[in-house]
């Protein structure tokens, strides 16, 4: 099976990006198992290598969503488990990365495909303000990290964002002038989501400690995005 595969292959680094987000109506247990029982099969499976797992993770408290929830699981796991494994484990606390021909189920991409082909984007007040994170910096995110292995604890958490919290409502507005749209914005027609968490922020000091600088600015990132999927 696969897991013997990656234990043959003897890896010295393993990232785990797979996540199951349950846009989808995806019963708990899909959740579960992508979330939680993955990372921690392979996590036990290449307990006898001196490997480094990184376990893509998110920013989110555990009470905003099943899949925060099961993510968060998924490190207490790793934290309890981890004085049995040769190697290292690093969560990356996520913020909100995006990038271009992600899926339509991502607000961000939703967002800019509706604008690029004038069509209404209905939402909630747009007040809450999130981190994003061009896919491009947090692959030079993961170099950093990478590169800097032998620095990090046994078991470590890295939050991982650009460091500066913008509101949704300025997202929305900046994807629209860029693609200068004649979308109809709707702020407050869509009620938000209990527990809606308004503020979310990494702190990247420990990031920038290790040579990782941001290099898009929303602005430049959107617009790179915008040519390639208006092609």
């Amino acid at each position: 099976n696969w897991i013997e595969k990656i234990v043959e292959f003897e890896p010295n680094i393993i990232i785990n990006t797979i996540a199951c987000y349950g846009r989808h109506n995806e019963p708990a247990t899909a959740l579960i198992e992508s979330n939680i029982l993955m990372p921690i099969r392979v996590l036990e499976s290449i307990s006898s290598l001196d490997a480094v797992f990184i376990n893509c993770g998110t920013s989110l408290p555990p009470n905003t969503s099943l899949y925060a929830y099961t993510k968060q699981k998924a490190n207490e796991l790793a934290a309890a488990i981890i004085d049995k494994v040769c190697g290292k484990y690093i969560e990356l606390k996520l913020e909100h990365f995006y990038g271009a021909f992600d899926g339509d189920d991502k607000f961000t991409s939703m967002v800019i495909r509706r604008c690029l082909s004038n069509q209404p984007v209905k939402l909630t007040s747009g007040l809450q303000q999130r981190d994003f994170l061009y896919i491009k910096d947090l692959l030079t995110a993961f170099d950093c990290i990478i590169n800097n292995v032998n620095n990090f604890p046994k078991f470590h958490s890295i939050e991982v964002g650009s460091g500066k919290a913008i509101s949704i409502r300025e997202y929305v507005e900046t994807v629209k002038n860029i693609t200068k749209s004649n979308s109809i914005i709707e702020f407050g027609v869509v009620k938000e989501r209990a527990n809606e968490l308004m503020y979310s922020c990494a702190d990247i000091a420990e990031l920038e400690k290790i040579g990782w600088k941001r290099e898009f600015s929303l602005v430049d990132a959107l617009t790179e995005i915008i040519e390639e999927e208006g092609k």
